[in-house]
């Protein structure tokens, strides 16, 4: 979504170079959303991720529900989330990407392939780095929406600032919603326990979500001695009750999950700091948070809500399991400016991991998991040097290094049903190092870039969760030789009308590919190296601008991550039956499209109607491998298409502003996971006032 200089957004007119576009121009393969646009929408912070190219945001179900990023090919633990360059890996799920109002950003940095360092990243898929607002005199951004299916978003963004650069600021929100949306399933019959064949519309009930958070910072803006010091503090928890399984028929009626979240913070930035040229940045932050899963009761239900009693507790695994997180991490970063054409970065970032689990519930036999502490410590440094002709040419190299270890009981028998644990330490040690470039000619902008990438495997991924998630001490980092390669378009044709034109391409040979795999008997995952991935892949972005009275763009994203592991894991002398497929479960082709009209000085000198419209397209692809069983057979995530309608009507110049919203007006049924039913038809209206 590029913002043109000229267009008006949240009725500012921007002139000059905008930071959005400083970010856009330089040498990473990078997309910019200004958030700023969807401050007047009740959209979260993945609805508007889910619109940029090569994004596809993949959901459970309503409000709450798991959010799983797909970057290029790359989903999950591949791609990594900051929160202004902190990573939101252990910040808990009172404060994630699918519960955290759009408001809370300025904009959203997406990063496909190569990271910079100053993220200190592991990320083999990409990094997303989303930018909270600051502001440099008080404010106040209040808003508060009601939608269907009893859903309520209230958000409170205070900002105070005096001469002498003392600030106080409050970031507040809350999310509620019952999800009692139409589902079409299979529907149990309570008195012969079988499946109805066919599929019944129902409703769910037992599908409430509600988080609350509340963000506090103190300290000094814009001195001699700072550009920004701030404490904060972090406060979330998090209530959601568990309406079905995996599978869409299994259906539950009193399971649930709560946690809370508590992190405070530091942050320290200074730009000449000690000497003239050095750019100095400090983040650091704790994170305590606290993780109950329940399920209790002696009872089975069906989508009617009906129920039997059954013998055994629990709906699916008897637990009043508890996990305890503590999370840490701070960054350091330095720049120094040689001179105008000659940079150098260093970077490190340091974080630690521990968890301690336990179960009231679980009957302790010589095959349960002994209650032990679990421990991942990983430090990422990075150097990099930058040449620069003016705004002609970009050039970087950099090199990282990657430091990992992990300690926690782990099952070192050969079986799953009969496991052997003990305490197990298990350390990684490695390099990575690329290169990235941008050249300007007129108005078009080339790039390049070049990396050898790692991953380090996740602590769930080695040591697992207790729960449904097993462990497999044994994992070796992912590493992977990336390329990527773009060329961007923009033009002021006259006074009236503008385009911009964006298309990138993107290679990845990739080595010991971590895949998470089921177990069909238990329920269970495990994650294993998989082998050779390849990625190739291409991204397409165009867009028109008519004065600030019009608009009209979309975006199209192909993806083909295939499987180049020539034999058989087990077998290592007879062909795979899968090579070449595409791996099973990862969506590969998707596009969007929208269009706006404005209607400036309706009613008022300073108001302004806007009308958008919005589709979403994702392509059919199949739930497994695409050459095993027969074609008719075989489970496919149906494709998707998906209209959205808004209106949003800001007075006073954006001080008082109204939006109604309508999602999937077209009522389609929509999985962006197998047999995982999403909301259909959904109304929203949204009130916002904002003062600065």
């Amino acid at each position: 979504m590029e913002v043109h200089d000229r267009t008006k957004i949240a009725e500012v007119c921007v002139e000059g170079k905008s930071t959005i576009k400083t970010v856009k121009e330089s040498p990473f393969n990078v997309v910019v959303l200004d958030a700023k646009k969807f401050h007047n929408s009740p959209m979260e912070l993945s609805d508007v991720l889910d619109r940029a190219s090569g994004v596809k945001i993949r959901q459970s179900g309503g409000l709450g529900s798991h959010a799983s990023i797909n970057l290029n090919g790359f989903s999950g633990r591949h791609v990594k989330v900051f929160i202004d360059e902190v990573p939101m890996q252990g910040m808990g799920s009172a404060f994630q990407i699918n519960n955290i109002p759009v408001n809370l950003a300025e904009r959203i940095e997406i990063y496909k392939g190569v990271v910079p360092i100053e993220l200190g990243s592991d990320a083999l898929g990409g990094a997303i780095n989303i930018i909270s607002n600051k502001h440099k005199k008080s404010y106040a951004d209040l808003s508060y929406s009601l939608g269907s299916f009893n859903t309520h978003r209230s958000y409170l963004n205070l900002g105070y600032v005096d001469k002498k650069g003392f600030t106080f600021q409050i970031n507040a929100f809350q999310n509620y919603s019952d999800n009692n949306y139409s589902v079409f399933t299979q529907i149990r019959e309570m008195e012969t326990s079988k499946m109805s064949e066919e599929n019944h519309w129902t409703k769910a009930f037992h599908n409430k979500y509600h988080n609350e958070t509340a963000i506090f910072k103190a300290g000094f803006v814009n001195t001699k001695w700072t550009d920004q010091l701030l404490l904060g503090l972090t406060l979330g928890q998090e209530f959601a009750e568990i309406q079905n399984a995996n599978i869409m028929k299994i259906v539950y009626g009193e399971k649930s999950r709560n946690s809370t979240t508590l992190m405070p913070s530091i942050t320290y930035s200074k730009k000449d700091f000690l000497t003239s040229r050095l750019d100095f940045t400090l983040n650091g932050n704790y994170n305590r948070n606290f993780n109950q899963n329940i399920d209790t009761a002696s009872r089975e239900y069906n989508w009617y809500g009906e129920f039997s009693q059954r013998r055994t507790v629990g709906e699916a695994v008897n637990t009043l399991a508890e996990f305890n997180n503590n999370n840490a991490n701070a960054s350091l970063n330095l720049i120094y400016k040689i001179n105008d054409k000659h940079s150098i970065s260093i970077n490190d970032n340091w974080s630690t991991y521990e968890r301690k689990n336990a179960d009231q519930k679980q009957v302790k036999d010589e095959f349960s998991i002994p209650d032990a502490k679990s421990s991942n410590y990983k430090n990422v440094a990075g150097l990099s040097y930058r040449y620069q002709i003016k705004r002609k040419w970009v050039s970087a190299l950099f090199a990282k290094h990657f430091i990992q270890s992990t300690t926690g009981m782990v099952n070192v028998g050969e079986s799953i049903s009969f496991p052997t644990y003990k305490i197990k330490t298990t350390k990684a040690d490695a390099f990575g190092y690329g290169f990235v470039s941008t050249y300007f000619h007129k108005d078009f902008q080339y790039k390049v870039s070049i990396e050898k990438a790692l991953r380090l495997p996740s602590a769930t991924e080695l040591l697992g969760d207790a729960v449904l998630e097993r462990s497999n001490a044994s994992l070796r980092p992912e590493n992977s030789r990336n390329i990527n390669v773009g060329i961007s378009y923009q033009k002021d044709l006259n006074e009236d009308h503008a385009i911009f034109i964006d298309a990138s391409g993107l290679y990845r040979d990739v080595k010991d590919f971590i895949q998470r795999q089921i177990v069909q008997r238990t329920g269970e995952a495990h994650s294993v190296n998989h082998g050779k991935v390849q990625n190739i892949g291409a991204n397409f972005e165009g867009r028109y601008y008519y004065k600030n009275y019009f608009n009209i763009g979309g975006t199209v994203t192909y993806q083909s991550l295939v499987n180049k592991e020539r034999y058989d894991r087990y077998e290592s002398s007879q062909l795979s039956q899968t090579y070449n497929d595409r791996m099973p479960n990862q969506p590969y082709f998707f596009a969007n499209g929208e269009a706006e009209v404005k209607f400036p000085h309706l009613g008022g000198k300073s108001n302004l109607l806007s009308i958008g419209y919005h589709l979403h397209y994702t392509h059919s692809f199949f739930l497994r491998w695409p050459s095993m069983g027969e074609r008719g057979d075989k489970s496919t995530i149906d494709k998707t298409i998906t209209h959205d309608l808004m209106a949003t009507y800001a007075m006073k110049s954006g001080r008082y502003n109204i939006s109604i919203e309508g999602r999937n007006i077209s009522d389609r049924r929509v999985y962006d996971n197998f047999s995982l039913q999403k909301p259909g038809r959904s109304f929203n209206v949204k009130l916002r006032y904002f003062f600065m």
